[in-house]
């Protein structure tokens, strides 16, 4: 099974850090309220340390961990994705299901080269993990040219 690209660390990195931000602004407004209704000195030490476990799991361990574990797969009958830590769980769908590829890429992936390709059947989708974008667009041809060559009774 292939690995996902290095640049995912980075491309994950930056994604959370907007998120980061956000429950800083929101650990900002607790503290401030903390201030102004004279409550207990703990809001600021409990905000202060749920934005370092924020920091500490969502910038630094997680995109690592993330791209340690993912795994993805194409071959001429399915397609694999495999992914997690603590609960791994493996998505397999059968070319013949496939019903649509979409390749989308934003600002942050077009930054580190990367798109994000959803495989859809008719009763769910497969979220392929971030790849290079030339290596998304030759595997949505892959699957579009699997699925032309597929032929079911359906």
């Amino acid at each position: 099974m292939k690995r996902v690209h290095d640049d995912v660390v980075h491309y994950m990195r930056v994604r959370f850090f907007w998120t980061f931000l956000i429950w800083a602004f929101a650990a900002l407004l607790a503290s401030a309220a903390a201030f102004y209704f004279e409550l207990s000195h703990w809001v600021y030490w409990g905000a202060s340390l749920w934005l370092t476990l924020l920091f500490i799991i969502g910038i630094i361990v997680r995109p690592l961990v993330y791209c340690r574990v993912t795994r993805y797969r194409l071959k001429t009958d399915h397609i694999i994705v495999r992914k997690g830590f603590f609960r791994v769980s493996t998505k397999m769908v059968p070319v013949r299901r496939i019903q649509g590829a979409k390749l989308s890429t934003g600002p942050i992936s077009r930054k580190y080269d990367l798109a994000l390709l959803e495989v859809s059947t008719a009763s769910s989708r497969l979220l392929m993990p971030p790849l290079k974008t030339e290596e998304a667009a030759i595997l949505k041809e892959e699957v579009i040219e699997l699925v032309k060559g597929e032929h079911t009774d359906v």
